[in-house]
């Protein structure tokens, strides 16, 4: 019977419609892989998400990042991203010891046909592992103290709210944690404190041990500040005799470091000492600009000392002129540029010059030390205004610091008589030629 069906047309027809079908697959997947071809894509430095042991710690592992290739359609794998991308070792019920565990991953994108059929490939495919068993121990609490308070003032020692945190992790590290130490710094504290201070794990020498857990994280550190009365801080000024400064010039500005000292000595010595030191006289003789200048403070009693063992005072002092404004009269306006037959009138023929200088300069200027000028090169006979220009021979002073009363003056410039403008005759003699 089955011969009979094998030669019927009904197999043929059979035959050939799987065979059109086959073809049909292949001319579709030809199609589609052609608009959207098959492709692979790489992803490097996938960090490697460790799902931790109940009951063991990892302390070691040689990989830490894995790299992972996906393959699928061009358009499905050309929009995935490094963060889609997670890769697991799952450590949760294994227990002390060294295993091999398989990395597993996951492309976090929503649930389509053509995400389905993607594959991925990580490498390494598997990591090796070390698990400790967990511990958790009592260690007590020490306080190391960075900076002491500032000078003249004195601590009491570091209380915290607790003695002791309890340290877990790995066997061979919680061993070799001996303390939790808290840092304190007191070096701008003058009042008593109370401080949150974060708490590390450290060995006998001090270093701190890394990947433990510290229950709890912080303590309040108490701790008591007053200022000392052995020590005392005083503020300090220069001494500087300002009726020795020179005539003509006065003390602008001056500033000094430092501006308080630290004293030591006894309390009830240190209690009778004035709120403010000097130092030793500072002379302005012959002083005309500023200058800076080391002195010592004067100490009340030789069996007082600074607690920096230097109580030296750097001033500086800013010296300048007294300036002064003088108006000096009849100073004579002359004239240079101009032909000798030619006759100058100029109108007034004296002026007056504010001269605005040091004083000690403005005060010695006489008429000799001030010309005042007026040029005339080139100019033909007329009537002009002019500006004259000033010459002063002192060198502390420029134009810039003389102002003329009036500042323009009025100048007439005429012919010798007999001639004219072109150096003929005069109009009379030549009408009586004529």
């Amino acid at each position: 019977m089955i011969g009979r069906f094998a030669k019927s047309d009904l197999a043929g027809n059979l035959l050939w419609l799987a065979v059109s079908l086959l073809l049909a697959s292949g001319v579709w997947y030809i199609a589609v892989t052609s608009a959207d071809p098959i492709a692979k894509r790489s992803f490097r430095n996938i960090p490697i998400q460790i799902v931790p042991s109940d009951t063991a710690e990892m302390t070691n592992s040689r990989f830490r990042t894995a790299t992972v290739t996906i393959q699928g359609l061009q358009t499905t794998i050309s929009a995935r991203r490094a963060e889609d991308i997670v890769v697991r070792a799952d450590l949760s019920r294994l227990g002390p010891g060294t295993h091999t565990v398989p990395l597993n991953v996951n492309i976090a994108q929503p649930d389509t046909d053509s995400f389905r059929r993607l594959v991925s490939i990580v490498q390494p495919s598997q990591i090796i592992v070390e698990l400790e068993p967990l511990e958790a121990h009592q260690k007590k609490i020490v306080i190391d103290l960075l900076e002491a308070p500032p000078i003249g003032f004195r601590h009491d020692e570091p209380v915290p709210n607790i003695t002791e945190v309890i340290v877990s992790g790995a066997a061979s590290r919680v061993g070799q944690v001996v303390a939790a130490r808290g840092e304190l710094d007191l070096s701008s504290s003058r009042n008593p404190i109370e401080v949150d201070l974060r708490l590390h794990a450290v060995d006998a020498d001090g270093n701190r041990i890394g990947d433990v857990a510290l229950d709890p994280q912080t303590a309040t550190v108490s701790v008591h500040i007053a200022r000392r009365d052995d020590i005392r801080q005083i503020a300090v000024r220069p001494n500087v005799l300002l009726d020795t400064l020179p005539a003509g010039f006065t003390l602008k500005n001056q500033s000094y470091d430092p501006e308080s000292i630290f004293v030591s000595g006894a309390p009830e010595q240190l209690a009778t000492i004035s709120d403010t030191l000097f130092t030793e006289p500072i002379s302005l003789v012959e002083r005309q600009e500023g200058f800076v200048t080391t002195v010592p403070v004067q100490l009340p009693g030789d069996d007082l000392f600074v607690m920096s063992g230097d109580n030296n005072v750097t001033v500086s002092i800013e010296i300048i002129a007294i300036i002064d404004s003088r108006q000096i009269e009849n100073i004579e306006v002359a004239h240079i540029g101009l032909e000798s037959d030619y006759s100058v009138s100029i109108v007034p023929k004296a002026v007056s010059a504010i001269v605005t200088g040091p004083v000690v300069t403005v005060d010695a200027l006489s008429l000799e030390n001030i010309q005042v000028v007026v040029d005339l090169h080139g100019l033909s006979p007329g009537v002009y205004d002019l500006e004259p220009s000033i010459s002063i021979n002192q060198a502390e002073l420029s134009e810039e610091n003389v102002s003329l009363l009036p500042d323009v003056v009025n100048v007439e410039i005429t012919m010798p008589p007999g001639e004219t403008d072109d150096g003929g005759a005069s109009a009379e003699n030549s009408t009586t030629g004529g």
